[in-house]
């Protein structure tokens, strides 16, 4: 959500649910069961030191409030892995949510530019070599440095995730209001084609809703991979950038192998040291940083 001016907050609210479906004709209300639901609330102060004003979590979670006070960008993930360490261990739905405050966040300056009259040259933007798109001499990184404001272009219109097919495949969401933005994720997980494999289809989708009411793609990228069920291993890795903001982007699609053979449980770790510098992505990062949550779908494959 995006603030009305520069003295109100940003506020990120999010939803998640674990939806399994059974038979042939998954999708239908008689075959799916919502296993797991959850909500969070977060109120930062953008305009300020960018800290956590309040959080609210559905469920409640002891341990949340040591989050107040903590910055919302660099180093929330560690705040969030000290103060309420078992969520993010745990595969928790208000893990995952947690865990996409800072890249929210990252995402949060150009919307904030183009709607509360914030000069874009005040916007911070990431620092060059962070990812491939921002590599040093790249195309980012030479449109910021002769005209900052050439970073306000428009992405692709975003046509209906949603397919009358499947229509339990996204759960309902409310409108956004103009001047937003919105981060959808599905992460579908199935029997693979040999015994003792499980595929997963993974997709993110980053939108703006400009005020004319229009809605615009930021970002999206979508990932498959095969999990060893024995192991919790991934065994296979494929991403495929569809919309990004540079042309350097989608050079980094060839890291996800980085994550072959690395175990679910302890992936986020894991990414934190292999995923860095300019031939990564921060958004294929966090796309791949969901999957640590799997493990806690697994068992109901069975």
């Amino acid at each position: 959500m995006c603030p009305d001016d520069t003295e109100s907050p940003v506020v990120i609210v999010g939803r998640a649910r674990d939806l399994r479906t059974i038979g042939e004709r998954a999708g239908t209300d008689g075959d799916a069961r919502v296993v797991a639901e959850a909500g969070v609330r977060v109120t930062i102060d953008y305009f300020g030191d960018r800290t956590v004003t309040a959080i609210d979590c559905d469920p409640a979670v002891a341990g949340s409030d040591a989050l107040l006070g903590a910055r919302a960008g660099s180093g929330f993930r560690t705040a969030l892995d000290r103060a309420v360490p078992e969520l993010t261990t745990g595969g928790t739905l208000l893990g995952l949510l947690l865990d996409e405050v800072p890249v929210v966040m990252l995402i949060s300056g150009s919307m904030i530019a183009r709607t509360a009259g914030v000069p874009f040259t005040d916007v911070r933007m990431p620092p060059v070599n962070v990812c491939a798109g921002w590599v040093a001499g790249g195309g980012l990184d030479v449109a910021n440095r002769e005209d900052p404001s050439a970073l306000l272009g428009r992405g692709p219109n975003a046509p209906r995730l949603e397919d009358d097919s499947d229509p339990l495949g996204w759960h309902v969401a409310p409108p956004l209001p103009p001047g937003s933005i919105r981060r959808r994720r599905r992460i579908d997980v199935a029997p693979g084609p040999r015994p003792g494999e499980a595929v997963v289809d993974g997709l993110f989708r980053d939108i703006y809703h400009d005020l004319d009411g229009s809605e615009a793609i930021v970002h999206e990228y979508a990932v498959n991979v095969t999990i060893d069920l024995a192991t919790a291993t991934i065994n296979a890795a494929e991403a495929t950038p569809r919309v990004l903001p540079g042309p350097q982007c989608p050079l980094a699609a060839t890291s996800v192998n980085r994550v072959l053979g690395q175990r679910l449980p302890g992936l986020r770790s894991e990414l934190r040291s292999s995923m860095t510098g300019p031939t990564t992505c921060t958004h294929l990062t966090d796309q791949l940083r969901a999957l640590a949550d799997i493990h806690a779908l697994l068992p109901l494959l069975a």
